[in-house]
């Protein structure tokens, strides 16, 4: 490629970056998506497990299609209204989906960040205070989400049993009291994949667990969803995926991992941080109030304590997220999305391993981890 050919590239990467899909036709399955932080909409990371999804429902002719959940993560913004954001927008987003096409099934998909948001939106509290009780599995909306998964969960709660492979039994900053029970209402539907090493879901020490799940587990879980919904729609089951299995507790590989010093698990009663001085405060234009009126817990969090975990979360850039979008996104390419084989992206997490005393400063660890999200 040229020079002139690469700058003209790089002149368009933003673009291709900001690009977000916030609307689908009435598919037989579309897949809600909640990025993590200071990623783009339809990055390189989380992209896989949706084009693997949906290229299993086509070899069975279901339709499927995808949406994003819009709200701001930018890097160093304020992080508990950037999850009231993408909460209240995503259940706007999935009610008036529903409303519009009542017969598809809803999948719910969430990543780091992510997937505190998308925790919320199935059970609240909306953000570090209450602002909604999520969407009632009652409801019209809540009846049509027929899998949801949450990956490197910022608020994953230890011993559940949605929880699957190595850091099932960890936490670092849990749901409890009612916003467990209401996040509870979908146990049926969920899987939340926590690594035991993640430094953001189980307060371990290993940047690679937190950034390699959609690698291991893309296969696994796409087939998941794909036999959840396969139940619910019995004229398909003679050309249903494989069935799918537990993943099992310990990945079979993991990549060298970086190690980093974390504080202790902090209580319930910390909240993630409201990032530095930046204001960001999105441009989500959605408006959903969620269903319910519950009081906030009296485990509700506040914003102060906010343990070192979640200001690693907000502090670290993005990694890898450009040499995906350079690999796998030709600047022919539209955001519309086309149903492909699930070949996973190839993403390499930290290239060398570093070993951090617990003294090493915070930035010191941010110039030699990467990013996070």
């Amino acid at each position: 490629m040229s020079f002139t050919h690469r700058f003209a590239l790089l002149a368009v990467l933003p673009a291709l970056a900001a690009a977000q899909k916030l609307n689908a036709a009435c598919e037989d399955v579309v897949i809600f998506m909640a990025r993590g932080n200071d990623a783009p909409y339809h990055d390189g990371r989380t992209t896989p497990f949706i084009d693997a999804t949906c290229a299993k429902f086509a070899q069975q002719g279901t339709s499927c299609d995808y949406m994003d959940v819009q709200f701001d993560v930018t890097k160093g913004g304020p992080y508990c209204d950037q999850v009231a954001e993408g909460a209240r927008n995503g259940i706007s987003q999935i009610t008036s989906f529903n409303a519009k096409c009542p017969q598809s099934h809803i999948v719910v998909n969430g990543y780091s960040q992510g997937a505190h948001v998308a925790g919320d939106i199935l059970g609240g509290p909306g953000g570090c205070s209450q602002v909604s009780t999520g969407i009632d599995s009652s409801s019209a909306a809540g009846r049509a989400i027929a899998a949801a998964l949450l990956w490197g969960d910022v608020r994953h709660t230890a011993n559940q049993p949605y929880n699957v492979i190595s850091g099932a039994g960890s936490q670092v900053y849990p749901r409890e009291g009612n916003d467990l029970a209401l996040l509870n209402r979908y146990s049926s539907v969920l899987r939340a994949y926590c690594a035991a090493g993640d430094p953001v879901c189980a307060g371990g020490n290993v940047v690679a667990d937190h950034l390699n799940y959609f690698e291991l587990y893309t296969d696994e879980a796409s087939s998941w969803v794909v036999s959840k919904i396969n139940q619910l729609r019995p004229s398909s089951s003679s050309s249903s995926a494989p069935a799918s299995s537990t993943p099992t507790s310990t990945p079979t590989s993991i990549p060298t991992s970086t190690t980093l010093s974390t504080s202790a698990a902090p209580s319930s009663s910390q909240a993630p941080p409201t990032g530095t001085s930046g204001s960001g405060s999105g441009s989500g234009s959605g408006s959903g109030s969620g269903s319910g009126s519950a009081t906030a817990s009296s485990t509700a969090p506040t914003l102060s304590g906010a343990p070192a975990q979640f200001l690693l979360l907000l502090l670290l850039p993005s990694l890898l997220v450009m040499p995906h979008l350079l690999a796998s996104r030709p600047l022919t390419s539209t955001p519309e999305l086309t149903p492909r084989s699930p070949t996973l992206l190839p993403m390499t997490p930290v290239s060398s391993p570093t070993k951090l005393s617990p003294s090493t400063s915070r930035s010191a660890c941010i110039e030699t981890c990467g990013g996070m999200d």
